[in-house]
């Protein structure tokens, strides 16, 4: 027996001999950055291969002003008999932003029916209807019928190349003639090139004001979980994390059906209080990017030595100054996460902001919505589809841009010194006693359940005040097994690459790799989801790999991968290293550095980055349905539900609960072992 455990001791030393060598350390982190560049960066990036090959078409299609409608796409058609017949201008061109009449010219003498209808076919050629509209004319003689039975092509949800149908037929349904010809419908008469920077401003304006509210709102409720105890406060951490695990589509209907005016859908509770689409977008981008700033600052604060505030109110200092000019300048690496992420979360959302704005404009084309951020725009060409320029051309544009402005956010904020030196000790002591701490804890408490929570999941209300219809939970329970499987695998990815990541991106010793890798983290965290899954389809699709699970496992790989790096590169730079460096020189191996003194401080920060990646993948709608439509994930699941129609949409709604009910159980215990294993 004694030998056997000497023997295992042997191998044990030799293994961690091994794994402590230069040459060994210098192999996997190559291993690491190797995994991230091919299996992150280039499937993420893959997109703007077609900007250069395509580049003649993009200079057709974008800067280029749409052919404008004029009396020469029009074409006089004529059909019927010699007793029966009616002629109108037929258009090869509709712009669904116009109201549009035409004035059919009729000849008859007998009661007539005249159907007009514009149509689209899709891969196995099925007729899709998008318009549709049905005149009579009943007498003999010359008549004039307007051929739009709406006052406008709004009601038109397409756009695109199309076919247009003209049918004459008796009043007993008896056929007579058919005409038909190719239409295209479009939205507006812009240049794309005009579309795409006004939806960019749009978008950096949302992004830049959602994520000042999440700094100003987060910053107090990181406070409270971190610094102070209070009943139920385990509870309140899970709910804060509980939005990131909701499908965005989901969410964005949830959130619209709270706040909004939304024709033809109503709730009971429902506020109604705008009809305002950038207003609504600022609140749905709050509910996506306000967990993500609480979760950076918490994580850092957690690894605050809270013996600099003691001394300092020790010394006499209030609590609010010990804030604001010991803790604060602390964690600024923690404020760059934040900001980092929420700035890029609220730029990059799709599926959540076209549903908000569907919601708003029920029945109008998606490029014709009244408002547009960057990241709908493609979401509507890519719908629309025959729009791969204008599609790249955006995706590229607000990469380049977004990373600019990233880098600069970084450098300012690591540069600014936050805050002031100079205290107000009479207004500061006053403001850190009395009534004014419990206010500040009780707005925080109140934002986060009137503009996070109660929004979040307004869809239960919803639920409860339809009407029920039955539900088969057969297919929900095998999609949401495939999603913890997905979801599941990805988590463990990040943890084994991501961490080795972070610590070579703070740690390592070539500066110049270092900083590359660190501006690259951030890519796939900006990249708009649809532009994401276009580039990940584009990619993985040429990979011919066959496997669902393993495409969907590669793509969700690509936009979680960030969140745990971040988080943890975050907690890293705020770490002393002369602590490592100590252990180094007492004789402790590289690994028993990282496991006895770098992992107890950091263990917060890679608790925070699981938590996101996990929920991140368990709620992503877009970028698989991109990759593979296939795939049986619980958000695909229920987006399909919606898609059905109307009459299934209380069994979407149950399925976003059930959902939410067990992300909320999965974290509730993922927090539980963690704090078992502290």
């Amino acid at each position: 027996m004694l030998k056997k455990e000497q023997k295992e001791e042997s191998i044990g030393k030799k293994f961690s001999a091994l794994i402590a060598k230069k040459s060994t350390i210098k192999f996997w982190y190559g291993i690491v950055i190797t995994f991230f560049i091919v299996l992150v960066i280039v499937p993420t990036l893959f997109v703007l291969t077609y900007a250069v090959t395509g580049w003649d078409d993009m200079g057709e299609n974008i800067f280029t002003a749409p052919e404008p409608i004029t009396p020469d796409n029009y074409h006089q058609i004529d059909i019927g008999n010699s007793t029966i017949g009616a002629s109108f201008p037929a258009p090869d061109i509709i712009d669904v932003t116009n109201s549009t009449h035409w004035g059919l010219n009729v000849h008859t003498n007998s009661n007539i029916y005249i159907n007009y209808t514009i149509y689209s076919l899709d891969d196995d050629n099925a007729s899709h209807t998008h318009y549709y509209s049905n005149s009579s004319f009943s007498g003999a003689g010359i008549g004039w019928i307007n051929i739009s039975a709406n006052e406008s092509y709004n009601e038109i949800t397409h756009i695109g190349p199309m076919f247009q149908n003209l049918t004459l037929a008796y009043a007993d349904g008896t056929y007579i003639d058919s005409w038909e010809s190719d239409v295209f419908l479009r939205a507006g008469d812009a240049k794309p090139f005009d579309m795409v920077i006004d939806a960019l401003k749009v978008s950096f304006i949302i992004a830049i004001i959602v994520t000042i509210i999440d700094f100003i709102a987060g910053l107090p409720m990181a406070w409270l979980l971190v610094r102070k105890d209070f009943r139920g406060k385990k509870y309140i951490d899970t709910l804060i994390d509980m939005p990131l695990a909701v499908p965005t589509a989901a969410l964005g209907f949830s959130t619209a059906l709270f706040w909004a005016v939304t024709p033809g859908v109503d709730a009971f509770g429902s506020l109604n209080l705008t009809s305002s689409p950038f207003l609504l977008i600022i609140l749905l981008h709050i509910v996506f990017s306000y967990p993500y700033m609480v979760r950076s600052l918490s994580a850092i604060l957690h690894e605050i030595d809270t013996n600099y505030e003691v001394a300092a109110q020790t010394l006499g200092a209030p609590p609010l100054t010990v804030a604001r000019t010991i803790t604060l300048p602390l964690f600024r690496a923690g404020l760059v996460t934040g900001i980092i992420l929420c700035f890029a979360r609220s730029l990059s959302e799709t599926g959540g902001t076209m549903m908000a704005l569907a919601m708003l404009t029920p029945h109008m084309a998606e490029l014709a919505y009244p408002m547009q951020t960057g990241p709908s725009l493609i979401g509507g060409w890519k719908h629309a589809g025959g729009f791969d320029p204008q599609l790249a051309f955006t995706a590229m544009l607000l990469v380049i841009i977004t990373l600019i402005l990233l880098v600069i956010i970084k450098i300012i904020i690591m540069k600014f010194k936050m805050p002031l030196r100079k205290v107000f000790p009479g207004p500061e002591r006053l403001l850190s006693k009395g009534v004014f701490p419990k206010l500040k804890d009780a707005s925080s408490m109140i934002f986060m359940f009137f503009i996070l929570i109660i929004p979040s999941f307004f869809i239960f209300s919803f639920v409860f005040t339809s009407e029920a219809t039955p539900v088969d939970w057969s297919p929900f329970w095998s999609a949401m097994g495939f999603s913890f499987l997905v979801a599941g695998v990805v988590t463990i990815l990040n943890l084994i690459f991501g961490v080795p990541l972070a610590i070579y991106i703070v740690r390592g010793k070539n500066k110049i790799m270092s900083h590359i890798l660190d501006v690259l983290v951030n890519v796939p965290l900006i990249v708009p989801t649809s532009a994401l899954g276009i580039s990940l389809g584009m990619f993985w699709g040429s990979m011919n790999l066959g496997w669902t699970t393993l495409l969907v496992i590669s793509a969700h790989l690509a936009f979680t991968f960030p969140l745990v790096v971040r988080n943890v590169a975050g907690a890293l730079e705020e770490l002393d290293p002369t602590y490592e460096e100590t252990a180094r020189t007492l004789g402790a191996r590289p690994f028993f550095v990282f496991r006895k003194v770098m992992f107890p401080s950091i263990k917060f920060s890679i608790l925070a980055g699981a938590i996101m990646a996990f929920t991140r993948s368990l709620g992503e709608t877009g970028a698989t349905l991109s990759v593979a439509e296939e795939a049986n994930t619980v958000p695909v699941y229920i987006v399909g539900l919606v898609r059905a129609g109307s009459e299934y949409y209380y069994s979407a709604a149950l399925a976003c609960i059930a959902l939410i009910a067990i992300s909320f159980l999965t974290m509730m215990i993922m927090k539980y072992i963690a704090r078992r294993a502290e």
